[in-house]
């Protein structure tokens, strides 16, 4: 029994290739056709949450990704005092 996923990605012309060569670097399946949706065979739960990383970088305004880093930083610090 396989426990591999299966799944569309729905990114921009752009996007989805720079999705898919990154997928690709970190050995995760993948398939990108000219005018159709990338396509991740995901097989375990790290490379789902690979997957939502890359399509988040992607996909959030920088401004977005800049403050939740800011917030990280902080929150270790918040907790020493």
């Amino acid at each position: 029994m396989s426990s591999e996923v299966s799944t569309e990605i729905t990114v921009t012309c752009q996007d989805r290739w720079q999705v898919y060569h990154r997928l690709q670097a970190l050995d995760i399946d993948c398939r990108c056709s000219g005018f159709k949706p990338l396509k991740v065979a995901l097989k375990t739960p790290t490379e789902a949450l690979q997957l939502w990383s890359i399509v988040r970088r992607i996909d959030q305004p920088k401004q977005v990704l800049v403050d939740s880093i800011r917030q990280s930083w902080q929150a270790p610090a918040a907790k020493r005092q």
